[in-house]
């Protein structure tokens, strides 16, 4: 057998109440490595080694069943107290591998363990409208309302052309206006909170919007919400909105392990 691993957190952590584990089972173990611990569940490596990892990666229903399982033994988890979670698919040759990688990160571990106490993580995913935004697009960036101009003044085959060329300069423009506004409403949110922030960009989410990351004290949610309001009243105009969800494992702001050891 092999461990999937959940968690790390403190010694002390009690394990989950009765939840499904990762293979269907309710076996969530807990594995005392010195001042820490592990939370995990014995598999079968013939279902979740790397090759059938692999192998599996296109089939929808499998993958929706792993995140379901996975997500819920976190949630569990984090009614115990303060852990960090770890990525599906961690995986450790044994209890033994696991148990000396931990011991060898303690002092990381245990960092992050603290920066982590009374934390809870919240995203802010900042919508585009497409058309309100490419009317948007125009008004902030100074060579597009040139253009627009232009095209404006025209006559009918000349503004054809200008035309053609401004939605090409608005595809160019658009993702630098993008990550001009997630700066913004980012330096509002620590203004605001003064607290941790990861910043997603489309691009580095394959083109879903972009989203803002943020770690706040679990007494925070209401300036949170508050905070968002204000930012989607000031960019409502642009046909930018921005909603709220969480709060979830800290992932963003746990680092993570390598796989299987």
């Amino acid at each position: 057998m092999i461990l999937y691993v959940y968690a790390i957190g403190r010694a002390g952590h009690p394990p989950p109440e009765r939840v499904e584990a990762i293979d269907g089972s309710d076996v969530v173990g807990k594995f005392g490595c010195g001042e820490l611990a592990a939370f995990a569940t014995p598999v079968d490596p013939a279902e979740f080694s790397q090759p059938v990892i692999d192998a599996r990666s296109k089939d929808v229903e499998w993958l929706g069943a792993i995140g379901y399982r996975h997500q819920n033994v976190m949630a569990a988890l984090m009614r115990g107290g303060t852990i960090i979670p770890l990525r599906a698919f961690t995986l450790f040759a044994s209890e033994e591998s696991l148990c000396r990688h931990v011991e060898s990160e303690r002092e990381q571990f245990a960092k992050i363990l603290d920066r982590l106490d009374g934390k809870q993580e919240w995203t802010l995913r900042i919508e585009f409208n497409p058309e309100q935004w490419s009317d948007a697009l125009v008004r902030r960036v100074a060579p597009l309302r040139d253009l627009s101009d232009q095209m404006r003044d025209a006559q009918p085959g000349k503004a054809f052309l200008l035309g053609k060329k401004l939605d090409e300069e608005k595809k160019r423009a658009s993702r630098e206006a993008e990550e001009t506004v997630v700066g913004e409403i980012e330096r509002a949110v620590l203004d605001k909170l003064a607290c941790d922030t990861v910043a997603e960009s489309r691009q580095q989410r394959s083109g879903a919007f972009p989203q803002i990351n943020v770690l706040i004290d679990r007494d925070e949610e209401a300036r949170l919400e508050e905070l968002r309001r204000d930012v989607e009243s000031r960019y409502a105009a642009d046909g930018v909105s921005v909603a709220l969800t969480g709060p979830w494992p800290p992932y963003s702001f746990a680092g993570t392990m390598n796989d299987e050891r």
